[in-house]
């Protein structure tokens, strides 16, 4: 590794957790800005616009699912690789990481082409709510290879530490996606006025100037392109079925969030009435993007914890490893309590921001305390979801999500909603409840499945084998 500095398994563990968090959360800024941006210019075009932009979310989550759990899954392989001192089977890995996200991206193309516009009418979408909806998750589709590419290759720099790629990676996506933005949606010269297509178009033209920054900075920064041809992409089974392992529960997990924000917005479509229901997913679209912003300086530990449990795991210094969540998880928790606090008593300002319309304020709002109250805790599912991960047990982060955001959350939010008639306010009580109930049940299974592993994480002291 060229210019390697931090060594994930001698240097103090809270050095590297804020050294390795900081520039994951800085980066995650910038791409939530990123979303705020088309938020916020989808607004000055109509509520109907944002309404579309926010009902495209869990399509559009779907393709991030794809890169995310790609590259925590090629991230936990490559850091047992390197902390086991196999330096060419995680250059192996990385290669074959690519591969495998051209493909799948190709194939969630296809299968989202298809699917959209039945995944449109089910949440009552109608007109030009349903046209802007289309028009935008046509585009994002076909440019999904570039959503995917743009961050998977990093997994070997994230692996060793380098959390400042991805960074950049978002940073860089934001300030292209602001100047495009407006430019693509009122036009400009030879560039026609194209409104919410523009949005789309700014987005994948964004997310191309990234992938091509990504690869030059893995070739400058790593030896895993050096003395390379296009064979070593053609796909390897057995690495390819390894990759797979570890990143289809990732993905999963992150399909399942994404499941949770279409099962959201179904059961949001149906007030106040179906035929109005663009107004309550307008507000939902605009909260979800200022609780993103507010709760995002934590994003960085999840990082942080999954990196370095995937190199002490290989290295087998499970000391370490408890250490690592364990400081992860406070320093987690003191940020988000802060953020909470913000977020509580600056709801009804951060939505005012973006619209005048009272309506979606006063609904906006409602949601954003009740946000509030849950985010102090959010901390603790998600990382204890990468130190499964960093551990190669992945599958129980799917199991915990389909609870929270399918099973669970359909079954809570209908109660709620429609047995006991709390209609909208029931759905935000409900995603409150789900919750709690998820991290409860999550630090139950990971306390178990350490110890069967040998790895008792809330111990006073682990010993290193």
């Amino acid at each position: 590794m060229k210019n390697q500095q931090l060594n994930l398994t001698k240097d103090p563990i809270p050095y590297l957790a804020v050294k390795m968090a900081i520039p994951v959360s800085i980066g995650f800024l910038f791409h939530t800005m990123f979303n705020v941006v088309d938020t916020y210019f989808a607004s000055k075009i109509s509520s109907v616009a944002v309404a579309a932009i926010t009902i495209t979310f869990p399509i559009f989550f779907m393709i991030i699912a794809i890169s995310s759990g790609t590259r925590q899954g090629a991230t936990a392989l490559i850091a047992n690789a390197e902390g086991a001192h196999k330096k060419e089977l995680a250059k192996k890995y990385l290669l074959q990481t690519v591969t495998f996200s051209i493909i799948l991206s190709l194939v969630i193309m296809v299968i989202g082409l298809f699917l959209a516009p039945y995944i449109f009418t089910l949440m009552h979408a109608k007109g030009e709510y349903f046209n802007f909806a289309l028009q935008y998750t046509n585009i994002l589709l076909y440019g999904c290879i570039f959503i995917i590419l743009d961050s998977t290759p990093t997994a070997g720099l994230n692996a060793m530490g380098d959390t400042k790629t991805y960074s950049n990676v978002f940073i860089i996506g934001f300030f292209v996606n602001l100047i495009l933005d407006p430019l693509f949606i009122y036009g400009y010269g030879p560039i026609p006025p194209m409104g919410v297509k523009g949005i789309a178009w700014a987005t994948i033209a964004a997310e191309f100037i990234a992938t091509i920054y990504v690869f030059y900075r893995v070739k400058k920064l790593s030896n895993y392109f050096d003395n390379i041809s296009v064979r070593d992409f053609f796909p390897s089974k057995k690495l390819q079925l390894n990759i797979l392992r570890q990143a289809l529960p990732a993905s999963l997990n992150m399909f399942c969030r994404g499941g949770g924000f279409f099962i959201i917005a179904f059961f949001a479509s149906f007030f106040p009435t179906p035929d109005t229901s663009d107004i309550t997913i307008a507000a939902y679209g605009i909260a979800i993007r200022i609780e993103q912003i507010i709760l995002l300086p934590a994003i960085g530990l999840n990082f942080a914890c999954l990196s370095l449990t995937g190199q002490n795991f290989g290295a087998v210094k499970y000391d370490r490893i408890q250490e690592g969540y364990l400081v992860c998880l406070k320093y987690s928790l003191v940020l988000m309590i802060i953020g909470s606090v913000v977020l509580f008593f600056g709801a009804s300002f951060f939505m005012r921001i973006f619209t005048d319309d009272i309506k979606v304020i006063v609904i906006g709002t409602y949601y954003l305390k009740i946000a509030a109250l849950f985010a102090p805790i959010m901390p603790v599912l998600d990382i204890s979801i990468s130190l499964m991960q960093g551990v190669k047990k992945p599958i129980y982060a799917v199991y915990i999500s389909l609870f929270r955001d399918i099973v669970g959350a359909t079954i809570i939010f209908w109660l709620l909603c429609f047995y006991f008639n709390f209609n909208l306010e029931g759905l935000w009580l409900g995603i409150l409840i789900i919750n709690y109930l998820s991290v409860i049940i999550f630090l139950f299974i990971v306390n178990n499945r350490m110890k069967y592993l040998g790895l008792e994480i809330f111990k006073k002291k682990i010993s290193s084998n």
